[in-house]
């Protein structure tokens, strides 16, 4: 066999895709089940690191019926991309912070990706390639704050965790509203982004959330300025 692939796991399923038997290929790419039991509409897939899951054609085993199943993996070039994920929280109560603004920075401070932290903190920046990053947070009522991140390793899976301290100086204003269809009627979910207006018009996305099944939004601890709701791609000055 031509570029045998050490280590690849080799899965047969049934008809239901429910799991069975499990092999790993050898130095040489082989590998082999041992007193199968015989059967029909067997799945069988194989995949290694760096290779993308493949599906040979469902099988049929006889009684005293040798099968045999070769694969050619291709490279998944997805496999060496990496991925950067973390938590943000409350310093004092350590209780996630919902909403806050994440902005991914390369090496020469350029805006790259943005993302929101969902009900649990969480945050996730996936096909990130190899180089170093900067990560600022944002979150109303709370002072801002940045790590740095250096992507090295193919694949890699970068986790922080960000502790925010609340901003004593913040304003504790609100802002608020409904989110409703062409027909009037509330829209459930709908994401809602709060932009501050700089001086020269510019937007800078400051906090994120989602409507209630009332169609109802609400941002805490804004502070005095101008800002606009963006929802549903549409822009609303506040």
């Amino acid at each position: 066999m031509d570029n045998p692939i050490a280590g690849a796991l080799v899965k047969i399923m049934d008809n239901n895709h429910n799991p069975l038997a499990h092999a790993i290929t050898g130095e040489d790419g082989a590998y082999i089940f041992n007193s199968f039991p015989p059967g029909s509409n067997y799945h069988i897939y194989a995949i290694a690191q760096g290779y993308k899951l493949e599906e040979d054609v469902p099988f049929t085993l006889l009684p005293q019926q040798s099968v045999e199943k070769d694969f050619i993996l291709p490279i998944d070039p997805a496999s060496a991309l990496a991925i950067i994920a973390g938590d943000i929280l409350d310093i004092k109560s350590q209780k996630a912070i919902n909403g806050a603004v994440v902005n991914l920075f390369n090496e020469v401070d350029e805006l790259i990706a943005l993302s929101y932290t969902n009900e649990y903190g969480q945050f996730v920046f996936a096909d990130i390639t190899k180089g170093k990053y900067t990560v600022r947070f944002s979150a109303l009522g709370y002072k801002p704050s940045s790590q740095t991140v250096e992507i090295d390793k193919d694949g890699q899976i970068a986790n922080i965790v960000v502790n925010l301290d609340e901003d004593p100086s913040s304003a504790r204003g609100t802002v608020s509203g409904m989110i409703t269809d062409n027909n009037n009627e509330p829209i459930d979910g709908a994401e809602v982004i709060l932009y501050s207006v700089g001086a020269d018009e510019t937007l800078t996305p400051i906090a994120f959330t989602k409507t209630t099944d009332e169609g109802v939004y609400l941002f805490i601890n804004v502070a005095k300025g101008d800002y606009k709701i963006k929802a549903n791609q549409e822009i609303i000055e506040v």
